[in-house]
């Protein structure tokens, strides 16, 4: 579907009767929230999100799931509760679906923020912080304030640092199959060098500053294998490795791979070599004696 006309942000909120705005600054509108004019809001945002503009556009997702297509790029984006997508004034999104408890808030803004469209998948301080930032702004357009100017412009350079302060592993751009691939080789240096002592997938969220979930979509999706299916694998090579080419105790193997007693490793490796820590160094003996010895002249 093609649309002729580029709104400028005024005539962007005649059009769909936003009363949210301050002139040709900022505009606010919520999705998916009763309002008192009974206006079908998803009905309407579905065609808003398709107009071509000369703003920019900042969804923050709160509830619910958003599946779209930008620029009639073939590939599908999955817009979820920790996702902040930021649309310059040159692109459109061309498909929408939309979970029917999807939620979201929108603040329009009539300057650049990023220079090609990002979706960003928040950590949970992230996303309050954005939408704090988000709650001034329409408290800001909807209210007298004498230097209204100047408080917008203000919340425009706030937004700026936030995303500025964004880690490059948080951003999903929308050429990201290559860029999800780097954030996948980032996650495994961090695994490679912490496994022994850390497990847990929000260690490595953290580190990288992006959340749990999306973390875990982004290493399922790249690799076809869960993070807790990389970490296991990693600390039984790693006990393998340990019982064939040291002279560390079972004990010690357990302790330096973080197992809460050498019970617990002898567990963890019997339901993957079908054998104990111990035999399965005993074998590896045996199997190198044989090899080692000399075999008899006829």
């Amino acid at each position: 579907m093609k649309h002729q006309q580029i709104y400028n942000l005024e005539e962007f909120a005649n059009k769909y009767q936003l009363t949210d705005i301050f002139g040709a600054y900022a505009a606010y509108f919520s999705v998916g929230f009763t309002l008192p004019t009974g206006v079908d809001v998803l009905h309407h945002f579905k065609e808003m999100v398709q107009q071509r503009t000369l703003f920019t556009k900042l969804l923050l997702i709160r509830k619910g799931t958003a599946t779209v297509v930008i620029n009639e790029q073939d590939e599908r984006k999955t817009l979820n509760a920790d996702s902040l997508l930021v649309m310059t004034s040159r692109h459109v999104i061309n498909e929408i679906e939309l979970t029917p408890d999807f939620k979201a808030e929108c603040v329009l803004v009539d300057t650049d923020m990023v220079d090609e469209n990002t979706i960003y998948h928040l950590t949970e301080e992230k996303h309050k912080s954005v939408s704090d930032v988000f709650n001034i702004i329409h408290n800001i357009v909807r209210h007298q304030h004498i230097n209204k100017v100047e408080m917008i412009q203000s919340m425009f350079n706030v937004l700026r640092l936030i995303l500025e302060e964004l880690p490059y592993e948080e951003r999903s751009i929308s050429h990201d199959f290559k860029h999800k691939k780097e954030v996948y080789e980032i996650f495994l240096h961090h695994l490679y060098r912490n496994f022994r002592k850390e497990r847990q997938i929000r260690f490595y969220a953290s580190n990288m500053n992006v959340s749990t979930a999306y973390l875990s979509r982004l290493v399922k999706e790249i690799s076809g294998s869960t993070i807790n299916e990389h970490v296991t694998s990693l600390i039984y090579k790693e006990a393998c490795n340990l019982l064939s080419h040291s002279d560390m105790s079972i004990g010690e193997i357990a302790d330096a791979l973080s197992f809460s007693d050498q019970s617990a490793l002898t567990n963890f490796f019997k339901m993957r070599a079908g054998m104990t820590p111990l035999a399965y160094r005993n074998k590896g003996r045996e199997r190198r004696r044989k090899v080692m010895k000399p075999k008899r002249r006829a």
